[in-house]
């Protein structure tokens, strides 16, 4: 019986449109132990104990610029994301991860679909379902987006790969001219607008645009760059058009464009040296991600200043990687198209603008643009591959059961990183594994022994670090908020004063308004409630949306009889505070009145942690 073309074309959409359910399934259910996951690193300050987000229309203020107290980022799509998801799940982090996982699932999907787009008539019509579904089983299993799946604070990542992914796709698949434009022009707006990195998108679109531009074989270059101009000459002029835009924004939000680095800065030699080291390190996390995976990963910057024969090598590969990717990408291999374009994903994200920006030298989140348009140019650069005919049959049973391994240990993977991200302690307890001298892993740590009531391993952690007379700012704050949580005043004005003078101490305004509210919380339970108010006052003007402050005030002034001010002061903070705490506060605060009112005993305050 003969099978119209037709009719042999929508079996195969069928095929198709099952096995990516089947996928996305997969991935789906590979990642689902994320729902039971809680809050981590920034996602405890930004959902937990900050009222930036939950109160009033404070949120409001924060889209452009001082979210988290971060002076370099204007990203407000994301800042916005956080808000409808801190009132709509009332600050719970089971669905806001499961949010996380959605993006994920849309940008797998939309990596199999740009692949589709990108490997012509041929792929569509013959190989459709292997087009789309092995891109979408390698970018949605690979164990290197672990941490911005599982990580709330990564939905910026997750949110302007999926702008990204969407415009290209439109700039692919649009051909009228004016509704391309504007598609495409808005997509990388909303993209920009939740993270900096999207300013790789212009750049791969351009690629993209000239690897599915029809030419014939007599056409010089010059005609071929003539006619893509062209073609695409709107969205061009519309994406650029934005990016000023969005520049404006920025610069009026910040007071700059490229942020103000931090720590030792390098002479141009050095930076590309690190630049070279970071882009091959990217590709490495590629093909072999389970090796010092964690939140941090800390280098000695020096050894970029010396100059030695692995350096030299490094250089010349990395070198001759991206000069062999613009070659192969001006003759429209897709090979190189893809390393091409993965370059300029990962440019972003090389120190190459902005050097030396945080204590980490990189991260796997960094890799999610790269990788989503790697795993979408695959199957065409796959194609490219000569092979015997009388040996395809057999490349593509070991290509197979090769795919099938890797899934298996990539699933393997995945289940056992996830738990790993999901408390505070366990992070950074691999994370200390992993950095065994690591002060940021140290300092995250007591604070999550301190959040899970664990005081012995978080006294442990302190001591350690007074007997090696480690500097840590930041530890001794977490130290003396402990102390003050057992009543050991001795022990927290031993902390506050160890650290008055320390420079860095005030050059972090969160820092700052921490040990004032310490101070004043010592204040109150050594009964000095007057001198309590003013430093407490003091905390509370450097940060309103901070309940902690606030809640020691409104003790200070019960104390001196003030009850009316320190019921208003008291309503405020508990407005500011996590829903599940306001209640028990609440009631404590009731009952501390009623105290008052009965006997005037000292304040029995314990204050937060850090």
């Amino acid at each position: 019986m003969n099978v119209s073309p037709s009719t042999d074309i929508r079996e195969k959409k069928w095929l198709a449109g099952i096995s990516v359910l089947v996928v996305t399934l997969i991935i789906a259910l590979t990642y689902w132990p994320v729902r039971h996951a809680q809050f981590v690193w920034d996602d405890i300050v930004d959902f937990q104990r900050m009222g930036w987000l939950r109160h009033g229309n404070d949120w409001v203020h924060l889209l452009l610029n001082r979210f988290n107290d971060w002076a370099a980022y204007f990203r407000p799509l994301g800042v916005a994301l956080f808000t409808a998801e801190v009132r709509a799940f009332d600050s719970t982090p089971g669905p806001m991860h499961m949010v996380s996982l959605l993006i994920h699932l849309i940008n797998t999907l939309l990596v199999g679909v740009l692949a589709l787009e990108l490997g012509g008539e041929q792929l569509k019509k013959s190989r459709r379902v292997r087009t789309m579904v092995l891109p979408m089983l390698l970018y949605g299993l690979h164990p290197v987006l672990v941490e911005p799946v599982v990580w709330i604070g990564c939905q910026f990542d997750l949110a302007a790969t999926l702008f990204m992914l969407l415009g290209w796709l439109i700039g692919i698949r649009i051909k009228r001219p004016m509704p391309r434009a504007a598609s495409v022009t808005a997509c990388f707006f909303l993209a920009a607008c939740a993270k900096e990195s999207a300013i790789a998108f212009f750049p791969i679109l351009i690629v993209l645009n000239w690897l599915t531009l029809e030419v014939s074989q007599d056409e010089s270059l010059f005609a071929q760059l003539r006619k893509l101009l062209m073609q695409h000459a709107a969205t061009y002029i519309g994406v650029l058009l934005a990016g000023i835009v969005y520049l404006a924004l920025r610069h009026l939000a910040l007071g700059n464009l490229i942020p103000n680095t931090a720590g030792k800065i390098l002479p141009l030699w050095g930076r590309l040296q690190e630049a070279n080291f970071l882009y091959l390190h990217y590709w490495r996390m590629f093909f072999w991600p389970t090796v010092h995976m964690g939140p941090i990963h800390q280098v000695d910057i020096d050894r970029f200043l010396k100059i030695n024969a692995r350096s030299l090598l490094q250089d010349a590969l990395g070198f001759c990687i991206v000069a062999t990717s613009i070659v192969l990408t001006i003759r429209r291999r897709y090979v190189g198209a893809l390393i091409f374009c993965v370059t300029l994903a990962l440019f972003p994200v090389l120190h190459i603008i902005a050097a030396n920006f945080d204590t980490s030298l990189y991260h796997e989140r960094y890799a999610l643009t790269a990788l989503a348009i790697a795993c979408a140019w695959f199957p065409s650069a796959l194609s490219e591959i000569p092979a015997p005919r009388n040996m395809q049959r057999t490349l593509s049973l070991v290509a197979y059961v090769g795919l099938a391994i890797w899934m298996v240990l990539a699933v393997m993977n995945i289940r056992v990183t996830i738990p790993l991200w999901s408390t505070q302690v366990n992070l950074w307890q691999w994370a200390l594994q992993e950095n065994p001298d690591s002060i940021t892993a140290k300092d995250e740590l007591i604070s999550g022994y301190i959040d899970a009531g664990d005081h012995a391993d978080a006294w442990r952690l302190i001591d350690g670090l007074l007997a090696s007379n480690t500097p840590c700012t930041n530890c001794m704050l977490n130290a003396a908020t402990l102390a003050l949580r057992e009543h050991n005043t001795t022990r927290a004005d031993f902390f506050l004063q160890r650290i008055k003078d320390e420079r860095d101490l005030y050059d972090n305004p969160t820092s700052v308004r921490v040990y004032l509210t310490d101070i004043g919380a010592l204040q109150l339970m050594e009964g000095h409630a007057e001198v309590a108010e003013r430093v407490e006052r003091l905390a509370a003007s450097r940060e309103k949306l901070d309940p902690n402050p606030q809640l020691f005030l409104a003790e200070a002034l019960a104390i001196q009889g003030s009850t009316d001010e320190a019921i208003q002061v008291e309503n405020t903070a508990i407005a500011l505070m996590e829903p599940s705490q306001r209640e028990q506060q609440q009631r404590w605060f009731a009952r501390f009145l009623q105290q008052l009112h009965d006997s005037s005993p000292k304040s029995l305050s314990t204050p937060a942690g850090h």
